[in-house]
């Protein structure tokens, strides 16, 4: 008999074991200064120093819906006056990988076989191998919402779970469906089919209140934003899904074809090896519900089905998109859920039962092996980068520039900046956003310059193309000499918006030039 304790040890030592050896290989990256592999935790930690202050937005006195998490802005909060504010999502993401570990292991025990010494080996090895082929460590150490979205899953996973094994609803389950889209807007699908099991086991008046008490944070969360003058979806969201659109447009021309829409969303989701692992577990439990449909209980088909819909709807809507951390919630919730319901299978022979438990281990190194090979590769390079190139850009404007500046990558540079930062991008701006995207107005990136007082762009030149202002004048480009991990690109170019801002604009920059890392170099033009 496979102990919980034991399940727990394993657990956290698969997933303890990774982080420190990722945390010392990009202090070794970065020349012992530590730094996220991400630079979008800095557009959260800009967003919580205005929501701080009684504001919602990256720039003082601007609106912004610049975050993709409802909540993690407000959960930063709190700390946005303390010289310690950059660290508190690192720090919630390593506390956050120690109880998804905990909650890996409790699902784990809660699928174990008495009588079976077979399946009690194959749990130990799935609690140790788990947390890596999960993708845990990476997301513990990127500073986003992601790692606390996988801990919600696992709870709701543990709760229906427990529900289909004794039929009581556990407050932690109603907890986890109200947190789920307040978390990451995708969570909205598990929280819903979640629901709709417990409809299915006789508990429907339970579900509903579920059902109200997470749409009422929503609907003040959409409230806010329109009483702000904001969309109710972030602009972060909108622009992604921008970039989706336009592919649809691309193919078959039929953009605006929502069936079209979603079958080159799911084009583009299989491309992915995170996309292609989602589709494998749709067909394992697929199978796996058909074929012993006869000997598992209502909840148990529910609980299959429930995770095949779920896998399937951010296949068809979310994103899988590189470092692969949109679908971790998912991919973690199916893996617990299939785990169960291989344990529940009626087996008889030895050969069989061997088989049964061998098969989720194999399953799950071979569907997740991409995670630690990508988190290898770009984890300890893409912190370095970012030191090397969004830091830099950062410091530049702290301390150099000190002035209005335009960017196209925002992050390290609107995060504790007293000046105003126009993302061209439009995650921080809907003006930003709407011009880009439409097209209409081919000097709404220098009109905008223009009215918030920019001297300054620093821009993915390949990002904007034809937006860049003939006007504005290249000055420098910051090169990085070290590979580019996460970043967007390689070379980033600084331009004088306007005449008069040249010249002071290219004496910042020699003073500048000096200081930067070995991993970056400045190049006049």
């Amino acid at each position: 008999m496979t102990q919980a304790r034991s399940l727990t040890f394993m657990a956290l030592l698969g997933a303890v074991l990774p982080v420190c050896l990722l945390v010392v290989l990009t202090l070794i990256k970065t020349g012992g200064v530590w730094e996220y592999a991400l630079d979008d935790v800095y557009i959260h930690l800009a967003m919580s120093e205005q929501v701080a202050k009684g504001a919602y937005g990256v720039n003082a006195g601007e609106s912004a819906s610049a975050s993709s998490s409802i909540l993690y802005s407000y959960i930063l909060a709190p700390f946005a006056g303390f010289g310690w504010h950059a660290y508190v999502p690192l720090a919630i993401g390593v506390l956050a990988l120690l109880w998804a570990a905990v909650l890996w292991a409790r699902l784990l025990a809660a699928s174990e076989i008495w009588t079976d010494p077979v399946w009690d080996k194959a749990l130990l090895a799935l609690a140790l191998l788990g947390p890596v082929f999960l993708h845990f460590p990476a997301m513990s150490l990127i500073g986003m919402e992601h790692m606390l979205h996988v801990c919600i899953a696992l709870l709701v996973a543990l709760g229906l779970i427990r529900f289909a094994q004794d039929g009581w609803v556990r407050w932690y389950l109603l907890a986890a469906i109200l947190l789920n889209p307040l978390l990451r807007f995708e969570g909205m699908a598990l929280a819903l089919f979640a629901c709709g099991v417990l409809v299915i086991g006789g508990r429907g008046r339970i579900a509903l209140l579920a059902l109200v008490a997470t749409a009422l944070p929503l609907a003040a969360h959409f409230a806010n934003m329109n009483a702000l003058g904001l969309d109710m979806l972030p602009n972060s969201v909108n622009a992604k899904a921008v970039v989706v659109g336009g592919g649809a447009d691309v193919v078959d021309g039929a953009g605006s074809d929502r069936l079209v829409a979603f079958k080159n969303s799911l084009k583009l989701s299989l491309i992915s090896p995170s996309g292609r692992m989602l589709a494998g577990l749709v067909l394992c439990l697929f199978f796996l519900v058909l074929a012993q449909r006869k000997s598992f209980s209502r909840l148990q088909i529910a609980l299959g089905v429930t995770a095949m819909l779920a896998a399937l709807a951010h296949l068809l809507l979310g994103s899988v998109m590189p470092f692969y951390r949109y679908e971790i919630y998912v991919w973690t919730f199916g893996a617990a859920v299939t785990v169960y319901l291989l344990a529940q299978l009626e087996l008889v022979t030895p050969t069989v039962k061997q088989l049964r438990a061998g098969f989720p281990v194999v399953a799950l190194v071979i569907a997740g092996l991409h995670y630690p090979l990508t988190t290898l590769e770009k984890l300890p390079a893409g912190s370095a980068a970012i030191h090397a190139q969004q830091r830099q850009m950062g410091r530049f404007v702290d301390d150099y520039w000190q002035a209005p500046v335009a960017v196209n990558d925002l992050g390290h540079v609107a995060y504790r900046n007293p000046h105003y930062v126009l993302d061209l991008w439009g995650l921080a701006s809907a003006r930003a956003l709407e011009a880009r995207t439409s097209r209409t107005d081919p000097l709404w990136a220098d009109k905008l310059a223009q009215e918030y007082d920019v001297g300054a762009a620093m821009v993915y030149r390949h990002w904007l193309a034809d937006h860049i202002p003939s006007g504005w004048q290249p000055v420098a480009r910051l090169k990085l000499t070290v590979p580019r991990g996460t970043l967007g690109g390689n070379i980033v170019t600084i331009y004088a918006t306007r005449p008069e801002s040249l010249k002071p604009l290219e004496d910042a920059l020699r003073a500048f030039a000096p200081t930067l890392p070995a991993s970056a170099t400045l190049e006049f033009l």
